[in-house]
């Protein structure tokens, strides 16, 4: 989805009427967050607030019928489990109830209601309720609202109901994932400064090839300024129906030795024959900026930049298009890209992005239909002791990525042998939802520490192994940490080490029937390759003798070879790869165990409809004065 950045202003009116100040497509003042659920149709507009020290959340519901509105908070995306409330308003007061679903059904009314009614109101065919909730869960009933992804179903009706008891079936429902706590979509980007340009970097209708993946390679030159500028802003730009087709954009930075290559682009898998190896490492090298399916923008604190121009800054660029097209349609054309801000303002600080996880390679192997399956990756201390500055650097946003089966992605952060809380979290993970997150308090990375990144996948819909790669079915495990000062280190992943994987687990799993090497010798090396996943594909996992092979021969393997690079793929520690072993640390997959702890929940508040809108009101008032008062100028669109 094309990510959208507005900024509005109410029309001052010099007149003797009242009306309200909105702002954020018609939120209250206040109200930072706000998101139409249902996309384009914008009939259901979901506006909220987080207060920390309260440890609670106030949203505002905008819905466009008269009857009643439900929204939700589910673990799956569907009803049953779903903690929901149920709102509307009649003669002109407001009704709000706490309620669980156990099936596809009426949620009944929660013995212990959670949620308290702040103010409502229904006019010009809206129906207004403001509510808040605790963001821990006070009881089995209810669901917390946590870091990471949240799962919200929503609904509305056009007749309020009868009794309470008894609401009719909604006639509209929908889903979406959102980021509640600290993502970046629907939030205004820090301020640009007034000299800033933008430059845009455009897929050249790019014929999309009629299979399943394709990643595209673009190469482009940056503005030239005679002194280093910053890069301050990046925004997806995305075509418009080919919000399906586009997956992910990485852009990378590249050396002169593109500027022959300018006018072509080609599949980054098969390169023009002529295409420089500097240039074809550069896909993978040093990463400018990352956007990924349901994610918006990425905006630099007003005292960060990335270098661009000038004698050591970015000058050129590889744009690395994912395009997902499961019916491999030839008919695509598509010129998406990124957007780009700079300002020949210099910031105070450089910025980087570094790439942590797992290597994008076959030796991740999920068996399937397993439904919890944790792989570990690490970025040991040597690393950052030889890859960072002095001081360390600060962790400002992060985006993590995984693709279909995962379920869960964190990065957890060791110093001196002591787990510190985690860098990131996103126990929701959502393969259609990658936003990148702004964390509320910058986290510091010092020389030594160790930087841990787990995934989760459930394979239980999986009939074959799913192994890691670049495919939308393959497996990845990536974590991206935005930082300032720019330090030398820019990728650190590790795998499970070749040698072992064939020693401890394919030649046991071969001698014991439940793989078979099936590689030709004499065959050119991309044959042997495919035969090789094909191999691996193929593994027996029908019984439970061979699956407790895989966990204790290969999921027991706690060896790592990782790299330890610098932009230009340099290896840092002096190798290609080095080995280490992973260190014990704690799961935090289940902080707790199902029993919520004690908390104070909200108390019943307010339910009467208010003639005249609060600021919780938003836009819409009773009377038309009031609406016309609440006219917005949308003045910018992108």
């Amino acid at each position: 989805m094309s990510a959208r950045w507005y900024q509005i202003f109410l029309l001052a009116l010099a007149t003797t009427f009242s009306f309200v100040q909105c702002d954020h497509h018609g939120c209250p003042p206040g109200y930072d967050r706000w998101q139409y659920l249902d996309g384009q149709a914008q009939k259901y507009l979901l506006c909220w607030k987080v207060d920390w020290s309260d440890e609670s959340i106030t949203f505002v519901t905008k819905v466009a019928t008269t009857g009643w509105v439900g929204l939700g908070f589910s673990p799956t995306g569907f009803m049953p489990e779903s903690d929901v409330v149920i709102g509307w308003v009649k003669d002109g007061r407001g009704y709000l109830k706490d309620r669980y679903a156990t099936a596809r059904a009426v949620p009944p009314i929660d013995a212990i209601q959670n949620v308290q009614l702040l103010s409502s109101s229904e006019a010009d065919g809206l129906t207004t309720l403001e509510f808040k909730r605790k963001l821990k869960a006070c009881e089995n009933k209810d669901r917390s609202i946590e870091e990471g992804t949240t799962r919200v179903i929503f609904s509305y009706n056009p007749n309020d109901p009868a009794s309470e008891d008894t609401p009719a079936r909604h006639t509209f429902a929908g889903r979406a994932s959102i980021n509640l706590l600290s993502g970046t979509g629907n939030v205004e980007p820090a301020p640009l400064e007034a000299d800033h340009r933008t430059a845009n970097l455009l897929n050249p209708n790019v014929s999309v090839p009629a299979k399943p993946t394709t990643y595209w390679c673009s190469p482009f030159k940056l503005p030239v300024l005679q002194n280093e500028a910053h890069i301050i802003r990046f925004d997806p730009v995305v075509q418009e129906n080919h919000e399906e087709l586009v997956h992910h954009i990485l852009v990378y930075d590249c050396s002169d030795k593109l500027e022959p290559f300018l006018s072509v682009s080609w599949d980054c898998d098969n390169p023009p024959d002529n295409l420089p190896s500097e240039v074809q490492e550069c896909r993978g090298s040093s990463v400018l900026t990352a956007w990924a399916v349901g994610g918006a923008g990425m905006s630099f604190p007003s005292q960060v930049g990335l270098p661009m121009s000038g004698n050591t800054g970015t000058q050129y660029a590889i744009m690395e298009t994912h395009y997902n097209n499961p019916d491999s349609k030839s008919t695509y054309v598509d010129s998406s890209g990124m957007k780009v801000y700079y300002t020949p303002t210099k910031r105070q600080y450089d910025g980087a992005i570094l790439e942590f996880g797992s290597t994008v390679s076959f030796k991740l192997l999920l068996p399937p239909r397993e439904s919890d399956i944790k792989m570990q990756n690490t970025c040991p201390g040597n690393c950052t002791s030889a890859g960072l500055p002095a001081d360390g650097i600060n962790v400002f946003a992060t985006m993590l990525h995984s693709h279909t089966v995962g379920t869960a992605v964190w990065v957890e952060h060791i110093r001196n042998g002591a787990k510190l809380p985690n860098i990131d979290e996103n126990f929701n993970y959502d393969f259609n939802f990658q936003d990148v997150v702004l964390l509320r308090n910058e986290v510091k990375i010092l020389p030594g520490d160790e930087v841990q990144t787990f995934c989760r996948y459930d394979t239980s819909d999986r009939a074959e192994v799913t192994l890691g790669g670049e495919g939308t079915l393959d497996e990845m495990c990536l974590a991206f940490l935005v930082v300032y000062p720019k330090p030398k280190l820019r990728v650190c992943l590790s795998e499970i080490p070749t040698d072992l994987l064939f020693q401890r687990y394919l030649a046991p799993a071969q001698t014991k029937g439940y793989y078979t090497y099936n590689i030709n010798s004499s065959a050119d090396g991309n044959t042997q390759y495919r035969q090789l996943i094909s191999g691996l594909r193929a593994i027996d996992f029908s019984t439970q003798t061979s699956r407790d092979l895989w966990r204790t021969s290969y999921w027991s393997i706690k060896d790592r070879d990782y790299m330890c690079n610098s932009a230009n793929k340099e290896h840092i520690l002096g190798g290609e790869s080095n080995r280490t072993y992973l260190a014990e640390v704690a799961d935090r997959m289940d902080p707790t165990d199902g029993t919520p702890e004690p908390c104070v929940g909200i108390t019943e508040g307010p339910t009467a409809a208010t003639d005249e809108p609060s600021s919780a009101l938003g836009c819409i008032s009773a009377s038309l004065w009031s609406f016309i008062g609440c006219m917005m100028a949308v003045v910018i669109v992108t």
